[in-house]
């Protein structure tokens, strides 16, 4: 009899171990999806943000950065010596197009960077300040004017 109670005990022990294993591992998973949905989120949220804010920082200068009104869309303008770049959207996707100093610009050629659900600009002073994706931001301009 005292053979099967310490046989017993012992099966319930390594049974109560094993189901303790399986619940943390239960745990262990719930937490890590989580977590991948917050990193997902978290970059679809940011890097268009990231990626803005950049652009207009690398052409800060006099009259680098201007915000245009076409056709009822808001654009970002970024103009160097040579070039225009410009960032808008366009079916959802966070769009640029880079064209020739004063070229006219062919909105519907734009490369699609990334996913943006919405995006709108405006300039003050010296600040651009934009809504990408539900995150309000805004990027003061170092030359201090807004063309």
């Amino acid at each position: 009899m005292m053979k099967n109670a310490g046989v017993f005990f012992s099966l319930s022990l390594m049974l109560l171990f094993v189901l303790c294993c399986f619940m943390l591992l239960n745990i262990q998973i719930e937490d890590y999806s989580m977590l991948q949905r917050r990193t997902k989120n978290d970059f679809e949220t940011y890097t268009p943000v990231l990626y803005v804010t950049n652009k207009i920082h690398s052409y800060d200068e006099v009259n680098g950065v201007s915000v245009e009104n076409r056709d009822g869309q808001k654009i970002i303008k970024l103009s160097d010596t040579k070039s225009d770049t410009y960032l808008y959207r366009d079916k959802s996707k966070l769009m640029e197009l880079c064209v020739i100093k004063d070229m006219q610009p062919d909105f519907s050629t734009g490369q699609a960077l990334m996913a943006c659900d919405d995006f709108d600009v405006k300039q003050d002073e010296n600040k651009i300040i934009c809504e990408i994706n539900g995150v309000e931001f805004y990027v003061e301009l170092r030359s201090g004017v807004v063309s």
